[in-house]
């Protein structure tokens, strides 16, 4: 007791760590002092830190002394609507003793000053994150490396945290080339930049631009909101802020355009079209609420290293794997980027570039590559689910300090979907089973997949015909439910391109619905998703 009480003034006899019993783990142990200053949203408060961790074999205790890190940083508050809850998240730069920024490596990431500790509060399995990052690497995209590790801040035992790399432009992270304030003509001035659509806080600032473009849905006067993110608005000068203006601009008007499928002038001109459905890919497996919309960062490199935008780094996954209870975000089926079908007036709706896209074959066929690619190899739902089984068991011992000093199992934090597991495995259980399902949907649902018409399946839960068919303008559906229930509705053509997408609520038995087709006469695909099956017919018309 002596020893913990005298421990260099870092632990507290009547503090939370003693009381927990928290003395080593198999984690990372970092260590906060803020010598009586206060953690804000901003400016970063200075603050001392020390990070142990003895390898992945072997015990953290907190006598041991600090072995990755052991100095300064400036640290505040991070994250935008989870700063309402009370285990904060924090973003912190390493400095040394004369406040200069210091690069160093963490824990097997290469080095670099700029940190994230990830809280992981109302996402009570600690795994959304870390998954996610994983599964945008398993595309071949950067994504932040992640590491568990356990914190003590001023004396108390603050839990299990992700220490995450932010993004950033920098050789180890996001790589593109650094752009400098002499850098304003000719290729230079071309890349490379960083920029985002995301909320205004907890983005580091408000600097940006409106796209000309509405998002889906808008019907209030919503607008999607770009910000700049590197370099930062103040370190720009003003002709490279015109310039990325004017290319984004200029791309997304040649993508909203007659000819955007051309392949020498369309938007493959502008746009990298394997990086948009890479991040599609993660958002849908995930079904990201937040997905697309708030986030969403995008990349584009000097116009002599092939200087397309690109969409990425992934980022922003705790409201992910059906963790809201909003606009069907917890369900299995339904896409992420029609979230605005279902909740129209939210001031944050989607932009159009994923659905633009999705009308056009090269992309689908992309898209469709992708998902192959990766459901034959690294997303196998048995890989998922022995990656995510993997993460736990390296939690097995930490989630239960965790949890006592957050005692937030089977307790409603929003947004959580309802019943709320009572226990961590419950958790783990959860975010398992709906994996898989979703996986399932997608299986049957993604674009590009029309391979089986009118598959002719034992039994089905409702009857769908179609009448008359051929049809004019619009095709005519008869429906029989043996009970009310919500269906999507999907229109391709044979090249797999998504025509149209609605959703239509049934009620008992009969149901009539029309189904507009825009397009020249020919062979058309209807895919119907209920909560159990996908049907899919073929409508032709005249």
């Amino acid at each position: 007791m002596k020893k913990l009480i005298g421990l260099c003034g870092w632990l507290l006899f009547q503090g939370s760590i003693y009381a927990q019993g928290f003395y080593s783990t198999n984690l990372p142990i970092v260590m906060i002092e803020t010598e009586g200053r206060t953690i804000v949203d901003e400016p970063k408060t200075t603050v001392k830190i020390k990070i142990i961790y003895n390898g992945p074999d072997k015990i953290t205790s907190l006598t041991d002394a600090p072995n990755i890190y052991d100095g300064f940083a400036g640290i505040e508050f991070r994250g935008s609507s989870s700063q309402m809850f009370p285990k904060k998240s924090y973003g912190f730069e390493l400095r040394d003793a004369q406040g200069e920024n210091k690069e160093v490596a963490l824990l097997g990431m290469p080095k670099n000053e700029d940190w994230i500790l990830f809280a992981s509060y109302n996402e009570k399995s600690l795994i959304h994150n870390v998954l996610a990052m994983k599964m945008a690497n398993d595309l071949g995209m950067y994504a932040s490396r992640t590491h568990y590790v356990e914190l003590v801040l001023n004396g108390r035992y603050e839990g299990i945290y992700v220490l995450m790399e932010k993004i950033k432009r920098s050789n180890g992270r996001l790589g593109i080339t650094k752009i400098s304030t002499t850098d304003n003509s000719g290729d230079a001035l071309t890349g490379g930049y960083i920029f985002k659509i995301d909320k205004t806080t907890g983005s580091g600032g408000s600097a940006g631009w409106y796209s000309q473009i509405p998002p889906l849905k808008a019907s209030r006067g919503q607008r999607t909101l770009y910000l700049y993110e590197y370099p930062k608005f103040d370190d720009m000068t003003s002709e490279q802020r015109l310039y990325l203006r004017n290319y984004v601009t200029t791309a997304e008007s040649v993508l909203n355009g007659a000819t955007f499928r051309d392949s020498v002038n369309g938007y493959r001109r502008y746009f990298d079209p394997l990086s948009f459905a890479q991040i599609f890919l993660v958002n849908e497996a995930s079904k990201n609420v937040d997905g697309y919309r708030i986030s969403s960062f995008f990349h584009k490199e000097r116009d002599s290293k092939k200087g397309k935008i690109k969409a990425g780094p992934a980022w922003d996954y705790d409201l992910a794997f059906a963790n809201v209870d909003y606009c069907q975000g917890n369900q299995t089926y339904g896409w992420a980027y029609l979230y605005g079908d279902i909740c129209p007036d939210d001031n944050w709706l989607m932009p159009f570039q994923w659905k633009r896209m999705l009308e056009d074959p090269y992309f689908v066929n992309t898209l469709y590559g992708e998902y192959k690619r990766m459901r034959a190899g690294p997303w196998k739902t048995e890989r998922l689910n022995a990656y995510i089984d993997s993460l736990a068991t390296t939690l097995q011992s930490s989630q239960q300090r965790n949890f006592q000093r957050w005692p937030v199992l089977g307790v409603y934090l929003w947004p959580n979907p309802k019943p709320v597991p009572t226990t961590w495995q419950g958790e783990i259980n959860e975010l398992k089973n709906w994996l898989s399902a979703r996986l399932a949907w997608l299986d049957a649902s993604m674009p590009g997949t029309l391979t089986s018409i009118d598959p002719s399946p034992a039994a089905t839960e409702i009857s769908v015909e179609l009448a008359p068919n051929p049809f004019s303008e619009q095709a005519r559906l008869v429906l029989k439910t043996p009970r009310p229930m919500e269906i999507l509705t999907e229109v391709f053509d044979l090249n797999g391109r998504l025509l149209d997408t609605k959703l239509h609520f049934l009620e008992h038995a009969k149901n009539e619905i029309s189904l507009p087709v825009a397009g020249p006469s020919g062979t058309y695909i209807l895919r119907i998703h209920t909560p159990r099956e996908v049907l899919q017919k073929k409508m032709m018309k005249r």
